[in-house]
């Protein structure tokens, strides 16, 4: 079962492997877009770099991480990213612990989180990335 709106943002560093940063801490001062993705989903790698560019237009007022659910590519994941552009902290949920806890059916998911750490905004899929945008500028006002 997913999260619904309103439900509060799971703790991100419990168990997950951090490639490049570790992700800035929850600390209510900033609202928060949590990204999902795989190497094998073809929307997923041609959004990416839209997805990298999104994060880092707002990147002075959201944090956004983003989270691959691929343990067994480390590299590959790396120079995926790289390619997009993609800066902002990069996870592997390598026991699927995130995955658990956010419960998204689809890829790419994407979760927007207010500054006090609740859910606000879900979306899966490649579509209507403008949609995001907009939540993102709406929870920024």
């Amino acid at each position: 079962m997913g999260l619904k709106i309103g439900s509060s943002m799971p703790d991100l560093t419990a168990n997950v492997k951090w490639l490049n940063q570790l992700p800035p801490r929850a600390t209510h001062d900033q609202p928060y877009l949590v990204h999902f993705w795989t190497l094998s989903c073809d929307s997923c790698l041609t959004t990416l770099p839209d997805v990298s560019a999104l994060m880092k237009k707002y990147e002075s007022h959201i944090h956004a991480v983003s989270v691959n659910l691929e343990p067994e590519d480390d590299a590959e994941v790396t120079k995926q990213a790289k390619r997009a552009g993609l800066d902002a902290p990069l996870a592997i949920d390598e026991e699927a612990l995130l995955s658990d806890a956010f419960g998204y059916n689809f890829i790419p998911a994407f979760y927007l989180f207010d500054a006090s750490g609740q859910m606000r905004y879900f979306q899966q899929g490649q579509d209507h990335l403008g949609t995001l945008e907009q939540r993102i500028k709406r929870l920024l006002r």
